[in-house]
């Protein structure tokens, strides 16, 4: 039987500036830090891990596009208040989101990763 969501694990071109990103400015928790090699991080009070590493071969000059076949965006979970806290750490940071607010539903905060990856945080009461 299933028990849930285990992780999800996204190649990044520079696993420094990935390990900024989402720890410094999206305030992950690192869990496992194997350095050059991959980094486990915390998804909240869930079970759940993101994992992030460089590709297993040579890195080519593509970039992430929801285009193509495969993932188009990873949404987390979030309270009202820390979709505000982290709309205003991602302005600090000079990157750009959008916050949407819809009176009859759900927040939504819409970004993107150094490597174009689509991220969301969707409010959840």
């Amino acid at each position: 039987m299933l028990s849930g969501f285990h992780h999800v694990t996204l190649n990044v071109t520079d696993l420094s500036r990935a390990r900024a990103f989402y720890e410094g400015i999206l305030g992950f928790e690192v869990d496992q830090d194997f350095p050059g090699r991959k980094l486990r991080l915390r998804v909240g009070e869930s079970r759940a891990r993101l994992v992030l590493c460089p590709p297993p071969g040579a890195v080519d000059a593509d970039r992430f596009s929801e285009y193509r076949i495969g993932l188009d965006h990873v949404s987390f979970g979030a309270s009202r208040a820390d979709l505000d806290r982290l709309a205003s750490a991602l302005s600090a940071a000079g990157v750009s989101a959008s916050l949407n607010c819809d009176p009859l539903g759900p927040a939504v905060l819409c970004f993107r990763d150094p490597d174009n990856i689509a991220l969301e945080f969707f409010e959840e009461s």
